[in-house]
């Protein structure tokens, strides 16, 4: 009687152990599966990115950027740096100095101080108006040529051309400005 019970008993044990191991055998397979696929997808993942207002959509990936994201990343940090007055000109600086390399942060923070003490002394007021952007997506680099135009007290001086030039460096899904630089025109 005993024996009977115990067979039993045991056959039940093995057929609990059996259905156990069927489900984590199932479970390591679709693990297996799972880690497959998701190595094959590293790397190919795009982010789409909807700016504030919508002109178009442009998209991030982990190492590399649209030239769309780079163009309108662009303009938006010459806004911050040429489209000042006395009472806005610490914003922008703060707002811009959060976009820039650590590289190039003391330099940068020293100009825009700089400029930022001229602007409240002389009280002028500067707009830029952009007129052609040029985005290098392999160098990250975008030359933004337009029209400067800039107010000393009531005195609206005459619009000039400029140039400049931004480099980035993108790291971890983040844009930095690594170099923001005036472009000379050669005379």
């Amino acid at each position: 009687m005993k024996y009977l019970l115990q067979k039993t008993r045991i056959q039940h044990l093995i057929q609990y152990r059996n259905g156990y191991l069927a489900l984590a055998s199932g479970s390591l397979l679709l693990n297996i599966v799972l880690s497959l696929i998701f190595f094959f997808m590293l790397g190919h993942e795009r982010v789409f990115l909807v700016p504030p207002t919508i002109e178009k959509s442009f998209w991030v990936s982990e190492t590399n950027v649209s030239p769309v994201y780079l163009s309108e990343m662009s303009l938006f940090f010459v806004n911050l740096r040429f489209n000042i007055t006395p009472s806005n000109a610490a914003l922008q600086r703060d707002l811009l100095l959060r976009y820039v390399n650590p590289s190039l942060y003391e330099s940068l923070k020293t100009t825009l101080i700089l400029e930022e003490e001229r602007v409240i002394k002389n009280h002028i007021s500067t707009a830029f108006y952009p007129v052609d952007v040029k985005v290098n997506t392999t160098q990250l680099a975008v030359q933004i040529a337009g029209d400067m135009q800039s107010t000393v007290a009531n005195n609206l001086l005459p619009a000039q051309r400029v140039n400049y030039q931004i480099s980035f460096t993108y790291h971890n899904g983040r844009l930095l400005v690594k170099s923001f630089e005036e472009i000379k025109a050669n005379a």
